[in-house]
């Protein structure tokens, strides 16, 4: 019992630190974040900060880091009139040679021609399809929806160390609660969310919500998250007025087919589902 007892709170104190050093990440990606001070920030030494941190999020900081620097400078090329040079240094690269090659490694194409034409994302498949309801455990996400990464990793990095979880099989869900046409960005509200075990119950910063069974227009879309507005205007612009449907008010919400830490910006699925009366 005593055993048990020290690995339960060995667990729980790992959960706090890794969860304390994921939220400082991606508040602090223009910092330098060099890997001593995470581990500092951890409260753990070198070598057992970065096995257990490899351990719960699958991956290591420093590819944390340059994931989500990258994720944010593909949304910077798509989305502001930052130069490429203006957006490799923020980045954290020692050059512009440096950016384009690490940026074409992950998305595939040159920030230049990323920038012009975006990286060929396929057309999306929509149809209309009734869902039985989805029981779902989250944390609440406050802020652009385009960050809603950050929480995801925390509520991994939560569920990794909860004994049965997550499978291979898990999937992680976005639920989108506000219009960003109705709110500033800094005030939107959404929850990322895995569906809940049988037997499992939400705990410490997570809740439990369910998404209502009913008619839904499902989307999908193929390629990187920051080309997601695309299959969105061609549903709501498009295949919603032509197809007659309408909303039923409830959240809109995505399912994200495959893993964004082991699968490349092109090859991402992610299915949007919009309900419908």
């Amino acid at each position: 019992m005593a055993d048990s007892m020290t690995q339960e709170t060995r667990v729980a104190a790992h959960k706090k630190r890794i969860d304390r050093v994921v939220t400082y990440i991606h508040e602090n990606l223009d910092a330098p974040l060099d890997m001593d001070v995470l581990g500092d920030i951890a409260c753990l030494s070198p070598h057992h900060w970065h096995r257990i941190y490899r351990e719960i999020m699958g991956e290591t900081a420093s590819q944390t880091v340059r994931r989500r620097r990258l994720w944010r400078a593909a949304h910077q090329l798509l989305n502001t009139p930052d130069s490429i040079e203006q957006i490799a240094r923020v980045a954290h690269y020692s050059s512009t040679a440096a950016f384009t090659r690490a940026f074409a490694n992950q998305y595939g194409t040159s920030p230049s021609l990323y920038r012009s034409k975006g990286k060929t994302t396929q057309m999306a498949s929509i149809e209309k399809r009734s869902i039985d309801p989805i029981e779902l455990i989250g944390m609440d996400h406050r802020g652009p929806h385009y960050e809603i990464g950050r929480t995801f990793d925390r509520l991994f990095a939560w569920a990794c160390t909860t004994d049965g979880m997550i499978t291979p099989e898990t999937k992680g869900i976005a639920v989108f609660f506000d219009d960003p046409r109705e709110k500033p960005p800094e005030e939107l509200t959404s929850l990322a969310a895995i569906p809940r075990p049988d037997g499992k119950e939400s705990g410490e910063g997570t809740r439990s919500y369910t998404i209502p069974g009913g008619p839904h227009a499902i989307a999908r879309h193929v390629g990187p998250y920051t080309e997601l507005a695309r299959t969105y205007t061609e549903l709501f612009q498009n295949w919603l007025p032509a197809s007659g449907e309408t909303r039923n008010g409830a959240p809109l919400f995505e399912i994200n087919m495959n893993d964004p830490k082991t699968t490349v910006p092109s090859d991402l699925i992610t299915d949007i589902y919009v309900p419908l009366k």
